[in-house]
């Protein structure tokens, strides 16, 4: 990490978010030794199973980084389990407007990106020309439960699997468990790769309530797993929209909270992928304990660098050798 640090991130940092992340993308088009600057260990011990998912380990890439799936195979190649793709929609968006996206100390993004994605038909012709070095899911949000289902018959046969992001504020279905069991019953008879259900974040009472009770539809209606959870709302003034969603470093102490809660009120039936400010072994290690299967990154990556794979990897499979840490098992189907 030290080059990146030292080096690589100053210069990014220089830059608006948003520019900052678009120099990424690019540079993950270039024909670089991504699995030598990731630096991921391979190690029989970090192998995960999850709702029928074989991944080399258990740490993959949250939806957000790559919103059109370009880079997806790239992003793979650094030595995540599985990457996320998106979140895509059934037609095109440009997203809200700019500032969209900013930092904030220590270790933390705000954005109010509003979903910008180039629309499913032109993911799938993007995803057939693109490689596939890790297994992908695509994260799938919309106005309505139809287009999401259109959304799945156009990218099924290109993934692995599906996230449908319950917890973005740009979906109408966010926080209905109701809609939310509509769509995964559509699902049936479509699809028989994983279906993830990705829920709001809790603080209030009221807001762990609606959660649980999602949780508990994803169970009853069929998903494979679920995914917990995504950025916290907040005030952010240097946002075009006053307002937007927290992730990284201030999550950390609650995302195994979170995993923790989820898991006993679903009774451990489905696998857990954690997501919220996980950066460091430790992080990881405190959500694997909590019950997760697999723990996602976003923030974390754009604040450490790519090396961060490679650390996580180390840090995990050091601590599986030495029998701190049970490996977490996904449930049978």
């Amino acid at each position: 990490m030290g080059l990146y640090r030292s080096l690589a991130r100053p210069l990014f940092f220089a830059l608006p978010s948003e520019a900052a992340h678009e120099l990424a993308l690019r540079l993950l088009g270039w024909p670089l030794p991504w699995e030598r600057i990731g630096g991921a260990v391979r190690d029989p011990v970090l192998r995960t199973s999850v709702a029928g998912l074989e991944l080399e380990n258990p740490i993959g890439l949250a939806a957000g980084f790559d919103k059109t799936g370009r880079r997806l195979d790239a992003l793979g190649r650094l030595g995540f389990g599985y990457v996320v793709g998106g979140t895509f929609t059934l037609r095109a968006r440009v997203g809200h407007p700019k500032p969209r996206i900013v930092r904030r100390r220590p270790g933390a993004l705000v954005n109010a990106m509003g979903l910008p994605n180039p629309g499913a038909a032109a993911v799938a012709g993007i995803l057939r020309r693109t490689g596939r070095s890790a297994p992908r899911l695509a994260s799938l949000a919309d106005e309505e439960p139809e287009d999401v289902l259109a959304m799945l018959d156009l990218l099924e046969p290109l993934v692995d699997g599906f996230e449908l992001n319950a917890s973005s504020p740009n979906a109408t279905w966010e926080h209905d468990a109701g809609r939310v069991g509509e769509i995964l019953d559509g699902l049936r008879g479509r699809t028989r790769k994983p279906v993830f259900v990705k829920v709001p974040p809790f603080g209030t009472p009221e807001e762990r309530a609606g959660v649980l009770a999602m949780a508990r539809v994803a169970v009853e209606h069929g998903a494979s797993g679920l995914t917990c959870s995504n950025a916290r709302p907040v005030v952010e003034p240097r946002l075009a929209r006053g307002r937007g969603g927290l992730s990284g470093l201030p999550l950390s102490g609650r995302t195994p909270a979170i995993v923790r809660e989820v898991r006993a009120e679903t009774g451990g039936e489905l696998p857990i992928n954690a997501s919220g400010g996980i950066a460091t072994v430790a992080d990881a290690l405190a959500c694997l304990d909590a019950g997760a299967a697999t723990v996602q990154l976003y923030t974390g990556l754009i604040y450490r660098g790519p090396r961060i794979v490679g650390e996580l990897t180390r840090g995990l499979a050091a601590a599986l050798h030495a029998g701190e840490r049970a490996r977490p098992r996904s449930p049978a189907p």
